[in-house]
């Protein structure tokens, strides 16, 4: 069997913003797809549009690719943007510093062309490990968001699975308090008695997500790329972050846009 030439032998650094998907065809054939899926497929879509429109030479010594699908980029227009309500869900997939949590807001806002964003969730279920994530871990992005907030870059702020002793050890803290707390109902039925007490004596809302512990993991990412280019350019993967936007229509409830951004990382070595 002969052995696949790689497109890309040299990139280690890969970004990918998949523009709006609301009205993606090639999704609307899966309603009942679920999150990873999802994001799989627009990685595979995105990356292989870009390869498609490059030059095959060029691509043999480049060490960072920026895919950027301009098919579905939508920058959202000035004079409807007091109607809109843009919220961004920031999952980190390792232990990355806490500086990343601005740069994948800014990824969004440079994409969408706006000044500040209403809501920033960050996702606890970081690092992909299996111990018990802490607040004392989450702190030091939290102050990162809280910059933002005091920038005026970000309206609000909240989290995303933390139980009732978690929220109230973190809203004790912080100097800018969540306003949100997603709850995962498939680890729970229903949303927990003490925490929906306490939610509403201090005015959290809580809300409801299907998202997995793991939105992204390094098999899916190494898939999506082997559907995309070859088996030697998807080995070595891992993911980085990933901002998933959405665009909501105020008065209305209806999603206007929603897409994702996300940065990821291979080991060249572990093609050898």
């Amino acid at each position: 069997m002969t052995e696949e030439i790689p497109l890309i032998p040299k990139v280690n650094a890969l970004e990918v913003r998949t523009g709006n998907i609301v009205n993606w065809n090639r999704l609307k054939r899966k309603p009942n797809i679920n999150p990873t899926e999802e994001l799989s497929e627009c990685i595979t879509a995105t990356v292989q549009k870009f390869l498609a429109a490059s030059d095959k030479t060029e691509l043999q010594y480049v060490t960072h690719i920026d895919c950027l699908d301009n098919d579905l980029h939508e920058p959202l227009q000035e004079e409807e943007r007091g109607e809109l309500k843009v919220t961004i869900k920031v999952f980190l997939c390792s232990k990355l510093p806490p500086q990343v949590i601005h740069e994948s807001v800014e990824k969004v806002m440079e994409d969408l062309k706006v000044s500040f964003v209403e809501t920033v969730l960050l996702s606890i279920s970081m690092f992909n490990t299996e111990e018990e994530i802490t607040v004392e871990q989450l702190k030091p992005y939290w102050k990162v968001l809280e910059k933002m907030v005091q920038e005026e870059k970000v309206l609000s702020i909240g989290v995303s699975d933390l139980d009732k002793t978690k929220l109230a050890e973190l809203y004790e803290w912080a100097k800018v308090k969540p306003s949100t707390d997603q709850v995962n109902l498939a680890s729970c039925c229903v949303m927990p008695k003490e925490l929906t007490e306490y939610a509403k004596l201090v005015d959290v809302q809580l809300l409801t997500h299907n998202d997995p512990t793991e939105l992204l993991p390094a098999s899916k990412l190494q898939e999506a790329i082997r559907m995309c280019s070859t088996e030697p350019d998807s080995v070595g993967w891992v993911g980085q972050w990933v901002a998933r936007y959405s665009v909501l229509v105020k008065c209305r409830g209806i999603i206007k846009s929603k897409g994702y951004v996300l940065s990821a990382s291979r080991d060249l070595h572990q093609r050898a």
